[in-house]
């Protein structure tokens, strides 16, 4: 090549390393067109993509940490500790082992997400505020994934967003900073998990027709269902037995869900479970509020209904999906592609360049959410104006805002929106052609919730929307 040697060495699972060595100076005449002898290439680099919206994978990180990754037997307790602070990181690393994990250790989201699916850890310790992506979007594609869904997930973070993370799938959440004993409690809760057997669901629901559907559904080798028609029969049941989860009716005999959920929630006496409201009742805007600070799931009950209430109900006793029957897997798969999350919700895209507009509406539309397009800063303010005072119009859920526009820019148009009280929690996520340093504190500093850098990874705009999408 050019005149010069080509060194090759290879070794089995490590990879191949090559040598070149060029001339110091280019002669045309000196390059030879001859075929060049027999080597192994690597594969092709892949030609980028001209769509501005691409899928990726990331690739396995190249810096190695200290942790157990090389160490890992069949049968041994594994926890992945995902957390860019390293001396915390290895406080827990210490306290895992302590309890005889074997502990993987991750300081980016995206290294996260590959030791996830390339180790199938039995939990996970998360922290929110990694340095490439929230730790609520590993959460998020943790939980869409059926070979991950089932792995517990407790949240250990210097910011509160416990409801987030509870809607999502956590399993718990401390808010740093933390104590030693909070944190050993936390990892014990975690084991106990691990040697769980059969897991049981309380079914309150008075309709005997409904009562027996719901068990079937429910009920497998490994979950019980026990079913109550009435307030003070739960109460009973919850004075002297735990259980894994409960699917509530609110309308019920002796008392309204409401009021059950108040009664748990301030005595003591009674154990209270994961609660998912399962209900045939048309809830207003406020009974929606009153009812999100006990539950972390509302499902109105229609045709629809049976395959989310199977979805919610294996996330919350974090059943593996292989193991499931050939039936309910079936069922999961249906409610997984209909992403209930984004199903009638109203996204803005601020965006100049049609590809991306074509590309965006390609992913959310067919999920079930209306799209709605401006082209710069300035139609976005005009849109939202439009949203909040038009009563034909819908209200807006959530923006996608791109950074480089004409007339209005995106971090100019976003500190506009905050200026509006009736905007402050609008969830805003900015798209930026090129990941700059600095971009995602000035994105961050001009009120966006989130940030991402194109071409955009499929799977992570859909992880950011349903986190950052009100729920």
């Amino acid at each position: 090549m050019l005149g010069g040697t080509i060194e090759l060495e290879s070794e089995p699972g490590k990879g191949s390393c090559f040598t070149v060595v060029l001339p110091e100076t280019y002669h045309a005449e000196a390059i030879s067109h001859e075929p060049i002898p027999s080597v192994q290439a690597l594969p092709a680099a892949p030609v980028p993509s001209e769509t501005p919206i691409a899928y990726s994978k990331p690739e396995r990180p190249t810096s190695h940490v200290q942790d157990d990754r090389d160490h890992i037997n069949a049968g041994d307790k594994v926890l992945l500790v995902v957390e860019d602070d390293e001396s915390f990181a290895r406080i827990m690393y210490d306290l895992a082992r302590e309890l005889d994990f074997r502990c993987l250790l991750a300081h980016q989201a995206d290294e996260a997400l590959i030791l996830a699916q390339q180790y199938l850890p039995h939990a996970v310790l998360l922290d929110i505020g990694l340095p490439d992506h929230s730790g609520l979007t590993v959460l998020d594609r943790l939980k869409q994934d059926a070979r991950t869904r089932h792995i517990p997930v407790h949240i250990v973070s210097g910011t509160d967003q416990m409801q987030t993370a509870l809607s999502l799938g956590a399993v718990g959440y401390l808010l740093k900073p933390v104590k030693r004993e909070e944190l050993m409690h936390t990892l014990q809760q975690l084991e106990t998990r691990l040697v769980q057997g059969m897991r049981r669901v309380l079914l309150v629901e008075d309709d005997k027709v409904q009562q027996a559907s719901m068990t079937k559904l429910l009920q497998t080798g490994e979950v019980g269902a026990v079913a109550v028609g009435t307030a003070a029969e739960c109460l009973d049941l919850l004075k002297d037995q735990t259980f894994d989860c409960m699917v509530l009716d609110l309308s019920l005999p002796d008392a309204s869900g409401f009021s059950l959920l108040e009664t748990l929630s301030n005595e003591d006496a009674y154990s209270f479970p994961p609660v998912i409201v399962y209900t045939g009742r048309d809830l207003s805007a406020k009974e929606e509020e009153q009812l999100r600070r006990y539950s972390r799931s509302i499902i109105i009950k229609g045709a629809k209904s049976p395959e989310r209430l199977l979805d919610e109900v294996t996330l919350f006793l974090h059943q593996v999906v292989a193991d499931l029957p050939a039936e309910h897997q079936r069922m999961l798969k249906k409610a997984r592609n209909r992403d209930t999350i984004l199903e009638d919700r109203h996204i803005l895209v601020v965006e100049d360049d049609i590809r991306n507009v074509y590309a965006v509406t390609s992913i959310f539309e067919p999920r079930g959410a209306s799209i709605q397009i401006a082209r710069n800063g300035l139609e976005a303010l005009l849109a939202l104006e439009k949203s909040r005072n038009d009563t034909n119009t819908r209200n807006i859920d959530l923006v996608l805002m791109d950074v480089m526009m004409p007339e209005m820019d995106g971090i100019t148009a976003t500190r506009e929106i905050r200026k509006d009280k009736h905007w402050e929690d609008l969830p805003i996520i900015m798209l930026t052609a090129k990941a700059m340093k600095g971009d995602q504190e000035r994105c961050l500093a001009a009120g966006a919730n989130d940030y991402m850098a194109k071409p955009l990874d499929v799977e992570k705009l859909l992880s950011l929307v349903r986190v950052w999408m009100p729920r």
